[in-house]
C-alpha cells in the first residue's frame, strides 16, 4: 500500500468531499509513480484508462494541430488532476503528457474507479461536481480565449509589393481621387484648348496624350484592384479557418464534457435504489449541468 498523506489528498479538489470510509477503500487502489524531467506519460490517440494526481513536480499537456504542430493546453502542477477522461469513455487519448521536472504521481485505473463508485455511489456525485465545474471552467476559457489574430497572420504575409498595390488602391478609391482627376482632366483641357492667354498647348486636341495617360492609368490601376481583390479572399479564407478552428476545439471540450457526466450519471442510476435514484441522480446531475450557460446543442458541428 502506497504511504499516502491524508491531508493531501483531502487537498485535491477530486476527493475533497470524500469520507473517511471512502479514503480507506481509495488508498489502496492509488498506484505512486516517480518520472523524471521530459518523460512522455502517455500520448494522442494512444489507449487510455488511468488517472493521474500530481503530488509534485509539473506536467505539461499538449496536442498535435492538423500541420503538424505542438499546440499546448497547460501545464498542471501539485495537487491537480488530469487524464481522467480515459476513466469515462473507452476512446484513445486526446491529448500528450510530458513531464517538465522530476514529478511524483500517484495513478488510479478505469476498472478501480468502477469498482469504487459500484461499492460507494456519493463518488459519483463528487465526481460530477468536478465535471460540472469543468463545463463552466471550459465556457469560461472558450469566451475570454486568446486565439490567433487576423490581423497579426495577414500583417506578416504581406508584401511590399501588397503594400503598394494597397497604398495605390486606397488613394484611388475615395473621392478625393475622383475630384483630384476631374481638375486635373479640366484643367488639360482647357490649356490645350488655348483658353488661357499665354499658355501654349502641348496636347491639341483630340488630346492623344492625355488618352494614352488615361488608358496606362485605367490599365494600371485595374491591375492593382485584381491584386488586392485576389489578397482579399486569401484574407477571407485564413480569417474563415481561425473562426472554423475554434468553432471545433469549443465543441470538442464541451462535448468531451458531456460525455463524461452522461457516463457517470449512467453508472449512478444503475447503482443507486429506483426510490433513491430520481431524487439523487438524474435530478442532481441535472441541477449541476443546467448551472452552465453553454448550450452543447448550439455549437456547429465539425
Amino acid at each position: 500500500m502506497p504511504t499516502i498523506d491524508p491531508a493531501f489528498l483531502r487537498s485535491v479538489s477530486l476527493f475533497a468531499l470524500f469520507n473517511d470510509e471512502e479514503f480507506a477503500a481509495l488508498v489502496p487502489r492509488l498506484r505512486q509513480r516517480t518520472f523524471e524531467a521530459g518523460h512522455i506519460l502517455f500520448q494522442q490517440h494512444e489507449p487510455g484508462g488511468e488517472m493521474y494526481i500530481v503530488q509534485s513536480g509539473r506536467v505539461e499537456l499538449f496536442i498535435q494541430d492538423r500541420v503538424g504542430e505542438k499546440v499546448t493546453l497547460g501545464v498542471v502542477d501539485g495537487k491537480q488532476v488530469f487524464g481522467e477522461m480515459s476513466l469515462f469513455e473507452n476512446h484513445p487519448r486526446s491529448a500528450s503528457a510530458r513531464t517538465l521536472e522530476p514529478t511524483d504521481v500517484l495513478m488510479l485505473g478505469r476498472d478501480d474507479l468502477t469498482t469504487l463508485i459500484y461499492t460507494y455511489p456519493n463518488i459519483a456525485l463528487r465526481m460530477l461536481e468536478i465535471l460540472a465545474q469543468r463545463v463552466r471552467t471550459t465556457n469560461a476559457l472558450v469566451q475570454d480565449r486568446v486565439v490567433t489574430n487576423v490581423n497579426d497572420v495577414i500583417e506578416v504575409e504581406t508584401t511590399l509589393g501588397n503594400r503598394i498595390s494597397d497604398f495605390i488602391t486606397n488613394v484611388s478609391g475615395n473621392m478625393y481621387f475622383v475630384g483630384f482627376s476631374l481638375v486635373w482632366f479640366i484643367i488639360w483641357i482647357i490649356w490645350n484648348l488655348g483658353w488661357i492667354p499665354g499658355a501654349k498647348p502641348f496636347d491639341p486636341f483630340p488630346f492623344g496624350f492625355l488618352t494614352v495617360i488615361v488608358s496606362l492609368e485605367m490599365v494600371f490601376l485595374s491591375l492593382f484592384i485584381l491584386i488586392k481583390q485576389a489578397r482579399q479572399a486569401a484574407n477571407d479564407k485564413v480569417r474563415n479557418d481561425i473562426e472554423y478552428e475554434v468553432n471545433v476545439r469549443a465543441e470538442m471540450g464541451v462535448r468531451d464534457l458531456s460525455k463524461q457526466v452522461e457516463h457517470l450519471e449512467r453508472l449512478l442510476s444503475e447503482r443507486l435504489p429506483p426510490s433513491e435514484a430520481p431524487r439523487n441522480g438524474r435530478e442532481e446531475v441535472g441541477s449541476l449541468v443546467t448551472q452552465s450557460p453553454w448550450d452543447p446543442s448550439s455549437s456547429s458541428r465539425q
